[in-house]
């Protein structure tokens, strides 16, 4: 900051600034009246100054996305301001894509989603191959989300990975190595596989004593051990250097680290969620706030902890009575329907599932069951097996309270066979639990969830009518 001082330029403003919202739109607007092709063929500038300050400014952007993530708007703006007004250098491009991350987060996707893609053309144009691991390590989970399929993601950073190590450009092929293994976990690949993967990365880590990126790796490698082993075996596989999310959660507090504190909170909220832990759910809540009160970037882990705050709303509002609980869930599903008319594939099936659990809290139950079974088949066609999993169990709850407990059992079995087939262990036996406490003289083989079928069911076990039933 100090250098950029001396170089006569202005302090990063926070994104609450009224005049830089203000100059944020006038520049969208700017780029909006020009074809890909007339910026493509901006002048080019070799002026060390401008190098220089192109330079300190990619740098301060990295940092602040861990330190201070509000001022990321003002610094991306001033990087495509000197690339207009001064010239186009090999750090262009990374200042189109950042700029596409601030255009998202005032709430333009397509012109957001235009600044990205310019971001990679112009760094073809330019021939700077050596830079194309870091602008994918920004596109990618900060903005192709919006049109690009979670599973296409995961491949684009297992291409940065190559090209960063291929160009030595380590820092951005360990970036994209991480958005690699969370996209991984996200669009619903084998457990197992992320556990290993991020195992091996986390040595690699240690040994190169690449420190700022453990803490992240670990949150998704943490989160893939709990939920195949059960959260207990969490902290048993954190040593030889790993920390523990406490470790975590106490070193980002005390370096004010906001993009891992809401990472931890989200991963957090998943699992709840995931666990049925309901008690701990309302002091998880509130990614949606900060996502809208732009104190977090709109990465890809974030929109889908909305989906996840989302669900916990509605089951909280069954459980509690509490309207304001509605309310979230209500912003929750209007906020995912918005990238739903962007991205079918991804965020159909969640905004299904969202539909159906506000049919069933507020009574329309003919509509939530509707909702149940399209929201099911479009995690199927989508590939999003754990969503699927998690569509079948929610929609077993469903049916239990109304007594239908054909269906019940059923999506019970559907949701356990899934979660077992994405390797949550520990989340299909406690799927396995419900069914056994809720249907009497039920057992699922532990060989095969896959040769099991649902023949018929005796009802509500004694214990269920006990307890009352699931909501």
């Amino acid at each position: 900051v100090r250098f950029l001082q001396d170089l006569g330029e202005e302090l990063p403003r926070a994104a609450n600034d009224p005049q830089l919202k203000s100059d944020i739109l006038s520049m969208i607007g700017a780029i909006s009246r020009c074809t890909d092709d007339s910026i493509l063929i901006l002048k080019h500038s070799r002026d060390k100054k401008l190098i220089i300050l192109m330079k300190l400014y990619h740098d301060l952007f990295y940092t602040l996305q861990m330190m201070d993530p509000s001022r990321l708007f003002s610094v991306s703006l001033r990087m495509l301001q000197l690339s207009i007004e001064c010239g186009i250098t090999e750090l262009s491009p990374l200042a189109f894509a950042q700029f596409g991350v601030t255009v998202l987060s005032v709430g333009d996707a397509v012109a957001g989603y235009r600044m990205g893609s310019l971001a990679l053309k112009l760094a073809k144009s330019l021939g700077i191959a050596g830079f194309m691991s870091s602008i994918i390590a920004v596109v990618q989970p900060y903005i192709a989300w919006v049109s690009e399929p979670f599973q296409i993601i995961t491949e684009t950073h297992k291409l940065g990975v190559t090209l960063g190590e291929q160009w030595g450009d380590v820092s951005s092929s360990t970036v994209n190595h991480y958005w690699f293994q969370l996209t991984k976990l996200l669009s619903g690949h084998d457990l197992s596989t992320v556990r290993s993967d991020c195992s091996r990365f986390l040595r690699d880590l240690l040994s190169r004593k690449q420190s700022w990126c453990v803490n992240c790796t670990c949150m998704t490698y943490i989160h893939s051990v709990a939920l195949i082993e059960g959260e207990n075996s969490c902290e048993l596989v954190c040593c030889n250097g790993i920390p523990t999310e406490k470790d975590i959660e106490s070193l980002s507090l005390e370096r004010k680290q906001e993009l891992i504190i809401f990472g931890l909170q989200t991963h957090r909220l998943m699992r709840c969620f995931l666990f049925r832990k309901f008690d701990k759910m309302p002091q998880l809540s509130g990614i949606l706030e900060n996502l809208l009160g732009n104190k977090i970037p709109l990465l890809s882990l974030f929109i889908v902890g909305v989906f996840y705050e989302g669900l916990a709303s509605f089951c909280l509002a069954r459980r509690t009575g509490d309207e304001t609980w509605v309310s979230r869930g209500d912003a929750a599903l209007r906020f995912l329907r918005q990238w739903s008319r962007l991205s079918e594939w991804n965020f159909e099936n969640k905004v299904l599932l969202l539909e159906a659990e506000k049919s069933f809290t507020q009574g329309d139950l003919d509509e939530a069951q509707k909702f149940y079974k399209t929201a099911t088949m479009s995690a199927q066609r989508h590939k999003f097996l754990h969503e699927e999993a998690i569509s079948h169990e929610l929609a077993g709850l469903f049916f239990l309270d109304q007594k239908q407990y054909d269906e019940s059992l059923r999506s019970f079995i559907n949701s356990f066979k899934c979660f077992k087939q994405w390797g949550a262990t520990a989340v299909a036996k406690r799927v396995e639990a419900l069914i056994q406490d809720n249907f009497e003289g039920l057992c699922i083989p532990e060989d095969s969830a896959e040769s099991f079928s649902v023949v018929a069911t005796k009802g509500p076990s004694k214990r269920a009518l006990d307890c009352g039933l699931f909501v």
